[in-house]
């Protein structure tokens, strides 16, 4: 990110001897408060960079094409930041004028907190590829504040610099005190900030630590750049190592490749085939085959799934967020002769990967659409399109990611059911994050259907755009359908036994929105 700066430190100092008369102090006293300036630069830029991907995710997804549209505008908004600080420092630098750059990053950043949305639903209704749309939004939104913050490392160096002599080792320091901050807003934004905070929340308070920035400087300036050097503490990195073993030895891989999302890999164990997102030895299959028994749905997930049979036995549309193997697919397929299904998974790769080894075959009626879950659904509903039966199956190598737990994407999908249509998803019933999940899911359905297992850790919320059926209806349906769901390994008598309504969670858990969604560290606790 500061490659440019040792560059710069060479030139500053050539050009520093006539002008340094002109500073407001010596570079001594002002190191402190310019490498505090700086340190709190980059933490900002990352912290920025970062909450871009939750900013835009709502509207575009999160696939590789959104982060390499948030990546490539921030690089270009801090290459042309480098060019345009390197030049300002060139005119008399002061800590007045430094102050001014912090105070005008901080004009330009606080208005995402009210305007964020509106830009992206503009861009979002006329911009139908998410690749152009995900890069219009975010250089509209971040370009302009990356860039005045990308003039702080330039203009740090032309006021520390007095010589050449020293040029290198400044611009060293210097490079080490910014990334460092870009580290730790990196680290302080993904494992806390978003834990603790919603989005205009984090937005607001790096507004405010850029404020505070230029108040520093303005201040330092007033009194020649001597503040107390108290407030400059020893900053200390801390680092782990991540160790991703290999899969048991009992399991013999038979296909590893690395996708746009994520590595895929399939193993096999006798007869039965399993497809996971990563090579971790804790992974959770995402699907398995059993080749002898090629109908029979392996995880009890699926299984509890197909009892959203039982509230909507007969949907003409059915829509599937979340491919993995193509399990329930296929089951819906054969058993609903009559349905239209569209399955939209993500990932190609694992489309094909479906196709290959798990005997997934789009017909017809089966529609399979590579696109991001959320992006969909917006679509469909653009459209005026409904569904009879919505199923939520989408995961990726953590749990299901974020942006499709949130209020507003479960408002969203309900806007999608017709009348009397039915959710079912998928979901786990272990941490803290089963009481933030089903009070989101309360929130905008009320009441719904609980099934757990808990030795799996599994949980299906089932659900319906209208009253829930009365416990005889289900019974008269679940016998009507037994023998249609057998050959899959469905036993309505068992699953209806797990079947409830009551509220075992803590009504004060906090509902997951776009603007607070940490879902995936709330899983881990």
């Amino acid at each position: 990110m500061h490659m440019t700066v040792c560059k710069l430190a060479d030139f500053a100092a050539r050009r520093s001897a006539p002008a340094r008369s002109q500073t407001e102090a010596q570079p001594a006293h002002m190191a402190p408060i310019i490498y505090t300036l700086a340190f709190i630069g980059g933490f900002s830029i990352m912290s920025l960079e970062l909450l871009g991907g939750r900013v835009l995710a709502p509207y575009f997804g999160s696939s590789i094409y959104v982060w390499g549209s948030i990546i490539t505008v921030f690089m270009l908004s801090l290459s042309i930041g480098y060019l345009l600080g390197g030049r300002l420092s060139l005119h008399n630098p002061t800590l007045g004028r430094f102050a001014l750059i912090f105070l005008a990053a901080a004009v330009c950043l606080y208005p995402l907190v009210y305007f964020s949305e509106d830009i992206m639903v503009y861009i979002f209704e006329r911009v139908l590829d998410p690749r152009y749309g995900s890069l219009l939004a975010s250089a509209i939104l971040f370009i302009v504040p990356t860039v005045i913050m990308g003039m702080i490392s330039p203009y740090s160096v032309r006021m520390l610099v007095q010589t050449t002599h020293q040029s290198g080792h400044v611009a060293g320091v210097l490079y080490f005190v910014s990334t460092l901050g870009s580290a730790l807003g990196t680290l302080a934004t993904s494992f806390y900030l978003i834990l603790w905070f919603e989005i205009n929340t984090i937005l607001t308070l790096l507004t405010g630590a850029l404020l505070a920035m230029a108040v520093l400087a303005a201040v330092a300036s007033r009194f020649g750049g001597s503040l107390p050097r108290s407030g400059s503490a020893a900053l200390a990195l801390l680092g782990a190592l991540l160790v991703l073993p290999g899969p048991a030895p009992e399991a013999r891989i038979i296909h590893q490749e690395r996708s746009l999302y994520s590595n895929i890999l399939i193993d096999r164990q006798g007869p039965v085939v399993c497809l996971q997102f990563s090579v971790r030895r804790d992974q959770r299959n995402q699907t398995c085959r059993n080749e002898r028994k090629p109908r029979e749905m392996v995880f009890a997930y699926a299984q509890m799934m197909m009892t959203s049979l039982l509230l909507e036995p007969r949907p003409a549309r059915v829509l599937v967020l979340g491919l993995g193997g193509g399990t329930l697919p296929m089951a819906l397929d054969e058993i609903l002769p009559e349905a239209r299904i569209d399955a939209v998974e993500i990932d190609p790769a694992v489309v094909r990967v479906a196709r290959e080894f798990f005997g997934f075959a789009p017909s017809n009626r089966v529609n399979v659409f590579a696109q991001d879950g959320r992006v969909f659904v917006k679509r469909a509903a653009q459209k005026g399109e409904t569904y009879d039966l919505i199923m939520l199956d989408a995961f990726n190598g953590e749990y299901i990611p974020e942006h499709l737990m949130t209020r507003e994407f479960l408002e969203e999908v309900k806007a999608l059911l017709a009348p009397g249509g039915v959710l079912a998803a998928n979901t786990f019933s272990i941490s803290d994050l089963y009481h933030h999940e089903s009070a989101t899911y309360a929130a905008v359905f009320d009441s719904f259907y609980n099934l757990r297992t808990d030795a799996s850790g599994n949980r299906v919320i089932l659900t319906r755009n209208g009253p829930l059926p009365d416990a005889a209806t289900l019974e008269e349906r679940a016998a009507a359908l037994k023998q249609t769901v057998a050959p899959y390994g469905v036993n309505y008598d068992q699953l209806m036994a797990l079947m409830t309504t009551d509220r075992d969670w803590n009504p004060e858990a906090r509902i997951l929105t776009d603007q607070y969604s940490p879902a995936n560290l709330l899983q881990s606790n």
